[in-house]
């Protein structure tokens, strides 16, 4: 410990006290960093983890929170060799949380039906009806096709070539702005899918179907909880993985606002 220029001995908890200051620090360093480089991926799964697993065990996470708060304070306020080593990683700390929060806040990280219905319009909804049509009549007879792009890389597929492959990843990511894809050719299928954005473990998906739907499928379609009907022929659906509620998110809100505008 250091005043005015003298260096005077640390007694048992004041050298408690600069250790863990020094592993907080280092700890949410890490985490953050981690952290800021699962936002930047489309995948939201990682994040999300990273969130949960820090409120899972937050009889670890509140006392290295309240160091880190007590060490930024102490770093600020005083000039020892420490502090000011210090002082430099609680900089890198905010600007790694801000990088979070704006990484998390970019359009692929969010979803909603309002979101599915403004992009499923035009010339995105041309561009993803003629590709679930395009790889569902490529298959063979009773195969499925399932795919979801992920970091980037071309998936592999026992059905297609890898040529086929490329292309299928060209059309999602630069015409579709979509992730995957599973359709089949079975005959009791009536509907191929899209897979539009995945956040944290929930996928939402458009439903092309392969004719009309009646008002009366509509109408049953509808009460279900992970589906919206956009229109005769297509449908958002939500899947919520392995833990969460089977709601889509904002339904109610949607179809109260949607109907408005469709009788209006």
């Amino acid at each position: 410990m250091e005043n005015n220029g003298i260096r005077q001995p640390m007694n048992k908890r004041q050298r408690f006290i600069r250790f863990m200051r020094i592993v907080a620090v280092t700890l949410v360093t890490l985490w953050l960093l981690v952290l800021m480089i699962a936002s930047t991926d489309t995948d939201d799964l990682w994040f999300s983890l990273m969130i949960v697993s820090a409120l899972v065990i937050f009889f670890v996470t509140i006392p290295i929170t309240g160091f880190w708060l007590y060490s930024f304070i102490k770093a600020v306020r005083r000039r020892t060799k420490t502090d000011k080593i210090l002082l430099w990683f609680h900089i890198v700390d905010l600007l790694m949380c801000g990088a979070v929060v704006y990484f998390a806040n970019q359009p692929t990280h969010k979803c909603d039906a309002f979101i599915m219905a403004q992009y499923c319009r035009g010339e995105n909804a041309f561009w993803m009806r003629n590709t679930v049509a395009q790889y569902k009549n490529m298959l063979p007879d009773s195969t499925e096709l399932y795919v979801e792009i992920k970091n980037g890389t071309v998936p592999q597929s026992d059905i297609l070539s890898e040529r086929d492959m490329k292309e299928l990843k060209r059309l999602l990511e630069d015409f579709c702005g979509c992730i995957g894809i599973d359709v089949n050719n079975y005959s009791n299928s009536s509907y191929s899918r899209l897979l539009f954005r995945r956040i944290g473990m929930g996928m939402y998906s458009f439903r092309f179907y392969d004719h009309p739907l009646s008002l009366e499928q509509q109408d049953s379609l509808n009460l279900k909880e992970n589906l919206i009907v956009f229109n005769d022929s297509t449908v958002f659906e939500y899947g919520s993985g392995a833990f969460g509620s089977l709601d889509f998110p904002g339904k109610e809100e949607f179809l109260e606002k949607f109907c408005k505008m469709t009788n209006s």
